[in-house]
C-alpha cells in the first residue's frame, strides 16, 4: 500500500502513461493526434461526443490528453467553460466528469464530495449510465479524493472483500477490482490471474471471454491494472501493440472492435497502451 509521502493518484498516473505512450510515437503522428484533439474542442472551450456536442464525458478525456500532451491552451479554454457550469444541476455521469476535470485543470475550485456521497452517485439506479463506465469514474474519483485517507481506505476494504463479481463480468470490472485491492493492500494473485484471461493470443484483452474482438478500452485498463501490481506483461505487450497499430486512424485510434468512428476516449485508451506497455 503505497505511503502518504509517495502516493500519486491514479488519474496521475494515467496521464503520466498517456504522455509516455505519446512520446514513444514518430513526430508525424504526434502531431496528427495533437491536431486531432484541437480539433475535438468545441467552440465554447469543452470537448465534443462523437455527434459534435458538447459534452462533460468527452471533456474528461480532453482535459486528461490535453494535461498530458501540455496542451496549455486547450486546458485554459476548458477551465473557462467549465467555470460557466452551475453545480448541481449535472446528470451522474457528469457530476463525475466535472469533478474529475476540476482536478486535473489543477487550482480550479470544486465542492469535495463527502465519501458517502460519491457510493452514492455510484450506486444510484436509473440515469441509463452504462455500470462500467460508472465504476470507472467512480474508482477514479474516489481515489483521487480519498486514496490517502487510511479510515476510509479500511472502510473500502471491507466493502471490497464483501464484493463478489461474477466470472462473466466485464474485463474492466476485473481490472478495477484488482487495482482497489492493491490499494488496500490485500492479496490479489486470483485476481491477476482471472484479469489475464480476458486476453487472447495473436489479439488482445476482451471485454467478455466469449466475444471474438478485443478492443482498447479493455486491454488498457487491464495492462495497467497489471502494471501497477508487478505483473509480467512481456508475454501480452507484443499482441496489444498490434492491436494499438492496427486501431491507428489519421490521428485518433479506435476501439478495436469495428467501431470505425474516431473520438477522444479511444484515443486516449491508445496512448495509455503504449505507455503500460513501455
Amino acid at each position: 500500500m503505497p505511503g502518504k509521502k509517495t502516493y500519486v493518484p491514479v488519474f496521475r498516473q494515467l496521464i503520466f502513461e498517456v504522455e509516455k505512450g505519446f512520446l514513444l510515437l514518430k513526430k508525424t503522428s504526434r502531431e496528427e493526434i495533437i491536431a486531432f484533439i484541437k480539433g475535438q474542442q468545441h467552440e465554447n472551450g469543452s470537448f465534443s461526443d462523437r455527434a459534435g456536442n458538447p459534452d462533460l464525458y468527452y471533456s474528461l478525456f480532453g482535459a486528461l490528453l490535453s494535461k498530458a500532451l501540455k496542451q496549455k491552451d486547450l486546458l485554459m479554454a476548458l477551465e473557462a467553460y467549465i467555470s460557466s457550469i452551475k453545480p448541481g444541476s449535472e446528470k451522474i455521469i457528469d457530476k463525475f466528469s466535472l469533478l474529475l476535470i476540476c482536478l486535473v485543470l489543477e487550482g480550479k475550485d470544486s465542492e469535495k464530495p463527502t465519501a458517502y456521497k460519491l457510493f452514492r452517485w455510484a450506486f444510484k439506479s436509473g440515469g441509463g449510465l452504462n455500470p462500467a463506465y460508472r465504476f470507472f469514474l467512480f474508482a477514479l474519483s474516489f481515489d483521487a479524493l480519498y486514496g490517502r485517507n487510511s479510515f476510509v481506505l479500511f472502510i473500502l476494504k471491507i466493502a471490497i472483500k464483501l464484493c463478489h463479481l461474477p466470472r462473466n463480468a466485464p474485463c474492466s470490472f476485473y481490472a478495477a477490482l484488482l487495482l482497489t485491492k492493491f490499494m488496500t493492500g490485500q492479496k490479489v494473485k486470483k485476481e491477476t490471474s482471472i484479469l489475464l484471461g480476458y486476453f487472447e493470443g495473436k489479439k488482445g484483452f476482451k471485454i467478455f471471454h466469449e466475444v471474438e474482438k478485443p478492443d482498447l478500452l479493455s486491454s488498457a485498463v487491464a495492462l495497467f491494472a497489471l502494471k501497477n501490481v508487478g505483473a509480467d506483461l512481456r508475454p501480452v505487450s507484443p499482441d496489444c501493440l498490434n492491436l494499438v497499430q492496427e486501431n491507428y486512424d489519421n490521428g485518433a485510434f479506435l476501439s478495436g472492435n469495428g467501431d470505425s468512428l474516431r473520438d477522444l476516449e479511444y484515443t486516449f485508451y491508445g496512448l495509455l497502451i503504449l505507455g503500460a506497455v513501455s
